[in-house]
């Protein structure tokens, strides 16, 4: 006699579900880690665009060794970074600073806005400029 088994038991059901459990609960936080690097590494490329478009600033205009540039004074070489994103106005104190000139190059400073709450301002001085450093100096404000 042929027994005719077209059916999945309860059991392999089970077992299916438990394995895809264990792969959601290794997949998930990874899927996280990555979400995190891909905002960082959005912060680091537009720390990048404004210490381009500090030096494209200074190429028009004569900037001095020691030059502090405010937002208003780069945004018009910078595409792309929305201003909402980021605390340019200083929360209603007026323009902020965005890049000072070094020895070392750039020091690019974005403050993330509450919303966000992404910065680009290293504590030590030497990673502060964008084309040296990586995502690394990203900082999340908690």
């Amino acid at each position: 006699m042929i027994k005719n088994n077209k059916g999945v038991t309860l059991v392999e059901l089970l077992i299916v579900i438990v394995v895809m459990g264990i792969i959601a609960a290794f997949a998930i936080p990874a899927v996280g880690t990555i979400i995190d690097n891909t905002q960082k590494d959005a912060i680091h490329a537009d720390a990048i665009a404004v210490e381009n478009a500090a030096n494209l600033f200074c190429a028009q205009t004569s900037c001095a060794s020691n030059e502090t540039l405010m937002w208003s004074e780069v945004d018009d070489y910078v595409e792309g970074i929305s201003i909402t994103y980021y605390d340019f106005d200083g929360s209603g104190t007026g323009d902020v600073i965005v890049a000072s000139k070094t020895a070392n190059g750039w020091e690019i400073q974005l403050n993330g806005t509450t919303a966000t709450g992404y910065d680009w301002m290293p504590t030590v001085a030497a990673d502060r400029v964008p084309s040296q450093n990586s995502r690394a100096q990203v900082t999340i404000a908690d």
